[in-house]
């Protein structure tokens, strides 16, 4: 009897407190569709619309939407966005009944407010050329000083829709991170927005996209590896009960840009099957832009581990003194929050500000939010 009501004590921990298991790192090969042409070597954003795929250029290109073949990858069709400017585009999203074009890049540092374009769906089917509403924001967080190019936390490539909002997630050069902010489909004025939460990818995120049937959320990107060149990967959230960062979660290993080119745009076409961009890449050889596609619905998931007993209550975390050293305290800028008082089965965390932090461990996240 006593050993049931711990059980469900630490299932009750559970559900209060959310957290995600991480489901091992798996490899996968995504099936090339096409090499594409010249129009597409700056592809950088993906949306999947009525069995065709939608894609951007970034900076540098014209304000121009394109689409192209799902099936051979061939350019379909081009509509000009007749009043906007692309300063970098970067991530495109599509809501029941609108397409928003995010110009939400910043990999040089040097930009402090950063644009949405919003229009009908319907634009698509009956003009050639599309007028769009601006829609303007700023980060709450980015701090007022220069930042330096390619090496700091304020970049953003990666927007989807979802729950009625944008998601936008981060492009962290710095540590490694992404921040995870939210903002409504529409506004007015200039919108000022503070990140909802944080996760630890260990790479740069390019693109996000949702599966809307199975609820599963996606994230692109890729990591410098040790020999200097640089590999490929999909996360996945598994996004139970709309847990989305705290939900179970798995890192997809999809392989080198060698034979993927930089891989920038991500959407999703059914469920776990989605398709993947790569830029072009011009270095010691050139590697044209590429079309990939991804099914996921045979690749196996790692078994469910098992989660030490580990719980917050009031302003104290109750951890067993023997997993310290495996388990960091950090707040949503991925800084350490509390040294551990060693030697001791629980941590007093009255004296922490107010605010979100992340407890990591191995295998291992949880979110917990400090009130007072």
């Amino acid at each position: 009897m006593k050993r049931s009501a711990v059980f469900c004590f630490v299932l009750l921990l559970r559900l209060a407190h959310g957290q995600g298991l991480d489901l091992g790192t798996i490899s996968y090969s995504p099936t090339l569709v096409a090499n594409l042409s010249q129009l597409y070597n700056e592809t950088s954003g993906l949306a999947f619309y009525h069995d065709t795929i939608l894609s951007v250029n970034d900076s540098g290109n014209e304000p121009v939407l394109h689409a192209l073949s799902s099936i051979n990858g061939q350019h379909l069709q081009s509509w000009p966005i007749a009043n906007a400017l692309n300063l970098d585009w970067e991530a495109l999203a599509l809501s029941p009944t609108s397409v928003f074009v995010g110009d939400i890049g910043n990999n040089m540092g040097n930009r402090s407010a950063l644009d949405i374009y919003r229009f009908n769906r319907t634009d698509l089917l009956s003009t050639t050329t599309i007028a769009a509403q601006k829609l303007t924001f700023k980060y709450a967080d980015q701090p007022v000083t220069a930042l330096p190019p390619n090496a700091h936390n304020y970049d953003c490539e990666a927007m989807f829709y979802w729950q009625d909002s944008l998601h936008l997630l981060s492009k962290n050069w710095q540590n490694l991170w992404t921040r995870h902010y939210v903002l409504p489909a529409n506004w007015q004025d200039t919108l000022v927005v503070s990140p909802r939460d944080s996760f630890y990818i260990n790479g740069l995120v390019t693109d996000a996209a949702i599966e809307e049937l199975s609820n599963q959320i996606y994230l692109l990107g890729y990591k410098k590896e040790q020999s200097g060149l640089y590999s490929s990967f999909l996360f996945r959230f598994m996004n139970a009960n709309n847990d989305f960062f705290d939900s179970d979660y798995q890192r997809i290993e999809l392989g080198s840009t060698l034979s993927l080119a930089q891989t920038e745009g991500l959407c999703m076409s059914a469920q776990q099957q989605g398709f993947i961009t790569g830029e072009q890449i011009v270095s010691v050889i050139t590697i044209a832009s590429k079309l990939h596609s991804f099914d996921l619905n045979t690749v196996g998931l790692s078994p469910n581990l098992e989660k030490p007993n580990i719980y917050f209550q009031a302003n104290f975390l109750y951890i067993p003194s023997a997993l310290l050293p495996d388990y960091k305290l950090l707040d949503l800028s991925g800084r350490l929050a509390l040294e551990w008082q060693t030697g001791k089965n629980h941590q007093d965390l009255t004296n922490l500000k107010p605010g979100t932090y992340l407890l990591i461990g191995p295998n291992y996240r949880r979110t917990w939010v400090k009130s007072n």
